[in-house]
């Protein structure tokens, strides 16, 4: 029983490392998942018998020690699970960016959260801002208006 509890918790640990992959995509994310809790309901189901038939307390603490290890490791998976599923999922979308530009230059008549100035529009430029010699919206050239 014990040596079958090691395995399961290496495999966890394993898929734990898995999800660090920088290059996982959502759907193998999801895969990982379910396998680690598959692996955790075994996992606590091994505990609970080592729990009730242990009588000695050195193997009950090691158990509860195990137990909060598995729920750290479960912890890890599920935040990058999270994470990579916002990643994945959550864009802004056009009409949200718009939005917030706006809201922005409604708080601030200079300034709006794309660094840009907007008290004024140099003609032919798409953003309204103030020209100065080192300008974005001419790929790093300088404009000839300040």
């Amino acid at each position: 029983m014990a040596n079958e509890l090691n395995q399961y918790i290496l495999r966890l640990s394993t898929l734990a490392e898995d999800s660090k992959n920088p290059k996982l995509l959502w759907e193998e994310m999801q895969i990982i998942s379910q396998k680690a809790f598959d692996l955790q309901e075994k996992i606590m189901a091994e505990l609970d018998q080592i729990e009730q038939n242990e009588t000695d307390i050195t193997q009950i603490q090691a158990a509860f020690a195990a137990r909060e290890s598995i729920w750290d490791i479960m912890a890890q998976i599920t935040e990058r699970e999270i994470a990579l599923k916002e990643k994945t999922h959550r864009k802004e979308t056009p009409a949200e960016r718009e939005k917030r530009h706006k809201e922005a230059l409604s708080e601030s008549n200079e300034t709006c959260t794309c660094g840009h100035h907007h008290a004024g529009k140099k003609e032919g430029c798409r953003h309204h801002h103030t020209h100065q010699k080192d300008c974005c919206c001419h790929g790093g050239q300088t404009c000839s208006e300040t």
